[in-house]
């Protein structure tokens, strides 16, 4: 198994942004899987989701192209999935 494939992926949740608009998406992992295959990597099903953007290619306006990324690869890493109530918990000695 690929470290950069679906079935690798940590989440359940498949969250995608963009660094430089505003959209935002979220996709069942599972769906996903059955969409594009299990063995498939993370970086073509981003591309492949992402392919409608309108910035997808570059122009003066936007040189850098599609700015599509998955936020919760990037960052501290975080318990994968946690129900939001387990989030705000906190643990309190004593």
């Amino acid at each position: 198994m690929d470290r950069g494939s679906i079935a690798a992926y940590p989440y359940v949740i498949v969250r995608l942004a963009c660094r430089y608009c505003t959209r935002r998406g979220s996709y069942r992992l599972v769906r996903l899987a059955v969409k594009f295959g299990c063995e498939a990597s993370m970086e073509d099903v981003t591309r492949r989701l992402a392919a409608d953007c309108p910035h997808w290619k570059r122009n003066s306006r936007w040189p850098e192209g599609c700015g599509v990324y998955l936020p919760d690869t990037e960052g501290p890493p975080r318990p994968p999935d946690l129900p939001p109530a387990m989030v705000r918990l906190k643990l309190v000695k004593g």
